[in-house]
């Protein structure tokens, strides 16, 4: 991120925060774990441009995080990460502005750091974090969101059955029926690897719905259980991952994995159709097959 400010000063600003951390930064965020009301949480800072002539890039980002959090608010589940007790504050450290908040911290991995370990995914733990995404995609569209960046970064693994994967960062999360943030109408936010093909039509916006979400879960669960993303290769410049994208057809995934059930790879096969309308449409009906074939 941009400007991070001295973790001392932050501190001092921040006064009620003890045992501020440093963890992560990227774009315009930067994490800290820190203790808030007797509470281990992930604090979230954003930079908030001041010296652009463009009023529209400040406001942009200023909404982007009040939806994340309103959007936070109303999804209150076991698989989407959960709001702290730190209330969003815009922030003046030294002459840079800041929006913060906090979320619970979350002890464990995410799906990425797994995958560069070499984990290599048995079916329980492919039903578990199939039926984790399914149900935080339920309640994503129970509320008119869609998250947009569903991808192995943005899927922690937690050592608690109740709730053994958890998704981050709705940061880029889409309001149906909303007010739309984003300034350039032909910018598509997402990691390109994890978009849906209908995400390159011109006209996306009117016809994105959660069949989005449930694509990105597929590529996320068929990377899982692979090692291999199913389309895109590394190396590849973005236009022809996009191309990729658009017009190949993955391998199924029970050419990577013959020991998973049949069932559960065709599925997943489903999930990451070219059409919306080709892939599973009741998320109800997704979680009674899985349930059945655990």
């Amino acid at each position: 991120m941009e400007y991070i400010p001295d973790i001392k000063l932050l501190q001092e600003t921040l006064g009620n925060i003890e045992d501020l951390t440093f963890l992560a930064e990227g774009g315009f965020k930067a994490v800290y774990k820190g203790i808030v009301q007797g509470q281990v949480e992930a604090i979230r800072l954003i930079f908030i441009p001041t010296d652009t002539d463009d009023e529209s890039i400040r406001n942009e980002i200023i909404g982007r995080v009040r939806r994340e959090i309103e959007a936070l608010r109303k999804c209150s589940c076991d698989f989407i990460v959960r709001l702290g007790a730190l209330k969003p504050e815009l922030l003046r450290i030294g002459d840079q502005d800041y929006m913060v908040y906090s979320e619970e911290f979350l002890e464990g991995d995410n799906l990425r750091t797994k995958l560069k370990q070499g984990h290599r995914a048995d079916f329980d733990e492919l039903w578990e974090l199939a039926t984790s995404l399914f149900k935080a995609i339920r309640v994503l569209k129970a509320n008119d969101l869609i998250h947009r960046d569903i991808k192995p970064d943005n899927v922690i693994a937690l050592e608690d059955r109740q709730r053994p994967f958890v998704i981050l960062d709705l940061g880029i999360a889409f309001k149906l029926h909303g007010t739309a943030l984003t300034r350039d109408a032909r910018f598509r936010p997402g990691t390109l690897p994890y978009m849906a093909p209908e995400m390159f039509n011109p006209r996306f916006r009117e016809t994105l719905d959660y069949r989005s979400d449930l694509y990105s879960a597929g590529v996320t669960l068929y990377e899982y259980a692979s090692g291999k993303h199913p389309i895109a290769k590394r190396g590849d410049d973005d236009y022809t991952t996009m191309y990729r994208i658009l017009k190949m057809t993955p391998l199924p995934l029970s050419n990577h994995r013959t020991d998973l059930p049949k069932d559960y790879c065709k599925m997943n096969d489903q999930l990451i159709k070219k059409l919306p309308a080709l892939r599973p449409f009741m998320i109800d009906a997704l979680l009674s097959k899985l349930k059945e074939g655990s």
